[in-house]
């Protein structure tokens, strides 16, 4: 009885965390305002002398690798190898940039976790959208060219000028908005259901020296978020009134938005919630007392449940459900008499959905109904099925 109970004080302590939590929500907006930098041609592969092969990655449609992006943030200097950096790779599709032919989006994590346990390579960690409640990060964006061996002349409006400005402005911001837990956020899904400005940083000239002309351009931006669980928006705007001089086409025109990016910024999570369903059915046996005869009587259970994930070690809420080591759960039906049926058990996540195996504690099972009053005992029913997490079901909902 301790452990069912003790699930209940944890929900009813979430659900007051989360108003109290839902008060304080806040944003910060930062625009990107570093200098662009010329990018070198060798930039990923210090041998590479050739541009005319647009066919070989990144250029090809913006490929990169973890390594790529460590080699790269650590040519620029040491100090960018500390920062989670979130990195946008594009190429226009006309030396007028006017279209993107491609864009990627990456999130390099300097000390990324050795014991997360996940089903994800390394590379497609790399892409994904989670963070790992960090407060200090990174934002790079490299531009290729549609002619990669055009250099300046395609985007630089004063090649002469000490921070070289873009024919073509192109601008970013980056927004971070305040976010419960994502344990916090579950829990008010769940009860719906139920129905109940930062400094810069620039690279020196003398590091960026250029051999021959470069395939593009980039940009390094250091910001600050102030909580550690946060959604962090990445956007990117055209400016219209940019002229390929540099001057306005005509007054009053609107920018054009090119792109966005959102990212879920949460610290791993001991905790997680998610809804499932046993596949098997089980049969519950009640014995009615009549005429000094006890005459049983057979229903059959399939019931929803929800479940209190754990996972040791923590892992982040956005992807709790591809972690290939089983981890325990307890679990309650949503309706009947739910803390007379109990589950205890495990799970393992798969790429959308995890399967589940566990034990009904069924204290309505064999129950003895009659006039001398009512009997129960605890019988023990296995059970497997499937579930998802209620992350993942909000998102479907939204849909």
């Amino acid at each position: 009885m301790k452990i069912k109970y003790l699930l209940l004080c944890g929900l009813l302590f979430a659900c007051v965390q989360n108003i109290h939590l839902h008060a304080q929500t806040a944003t910060t907006v930062i625009k990107v305002t570093s200098p662009i930098q010329e990018l070198r041609n060798d930039w990923l592969d210090p041998g590479a002398v050739n541009l005319t092969n647009d066919q070989t990655e990144p250029y090809k449609s913006g490929y990169l690798t973890p390594d790529e992006a460590r080699r790269f943030l650590g040519g620029l200097g040491p100090q960018f190898l500390t920062k989670t950096t979130i990195i946008n790779v594009l190429r226009w599709k006309d030396s007028a940039h006017t279209a993107i032919q491609f864009q990627n989006w990456y999130v390099y994590d300097p000390t990324p976790s050795k014991l997360s346990f996940y089903i994800e390579s390394k590379e497609q960690l790399f892409k994904t959208t989670a963070i790992a409640g960090r407060t200090d990060l990174q934002f790079v964006y490299i531009h290729f060219n549609a002619d990669l061996s055009a250099g300046q002349e395609e985007y630089v409006k004063d090649a002469t000028e000490p921070n070289p400005t873009l024919k073509y402005p192109v601008s970013y911001t980056i927004t971070t908005s305040k976010q419960q837990t994502q344990f916090i956020q579950d829990v008010h899904t769940l009860l719906n259901v139920l129905g109940v400005v930062a400094p810069t940083t620039k690279v020196s000239n003398a590091e960026m020296i250029q051999p021959s002309p470069s395939p593009g351009y980039f940009s390094v931006t250091s910001f600050q978020s102030q909580w550690n669980t946060s959604t962090i928006t990445i956007a990117a705007t055209l400016d219209a009134a940019g002229g390929t001089d540099g001057t306005k086409d005509k007054a009053g025109s609107t920018a054009t938005q090119l792109l966005s990016q959102s990212y879920t910024n949460a610290k791993p999570s001991w905790l997680g919630l998610s809804a499932g369903v046993p596949i098997n059915s089980y049969k519950d046996v009640k014995y009615q007392q009549s005429s000094g005869t006890l005459t049983p009587s057979t229903i059959t259970q399939q019931n929803v449940y929800v479940f209190l994930d754990g996972y040791i070690p923590p892992a982040l809420p956005t992807l709790t459900s591809i972690r290939y080591i089983p981890h325990p759960l307890i679990g309650l039906p949503i309706k009947g008499k739910v803390f007379r049926h109990t589950m205890v058990g495990g799970g393992i996540g798969l790429r959308w959905i995890e399967i589940f195996g566990g034990v009904i504690f069924d204290t309505e099972n064999s129950q003895v109904t009659g006039s001398a009053g009512n009997s129960t005992q605890i019988t023990y029913q296995s059970v497997y099925g499937v579930k998802i997490s209620i992350s993942a079901l909000s998102t479907a909902l939204k849909k």
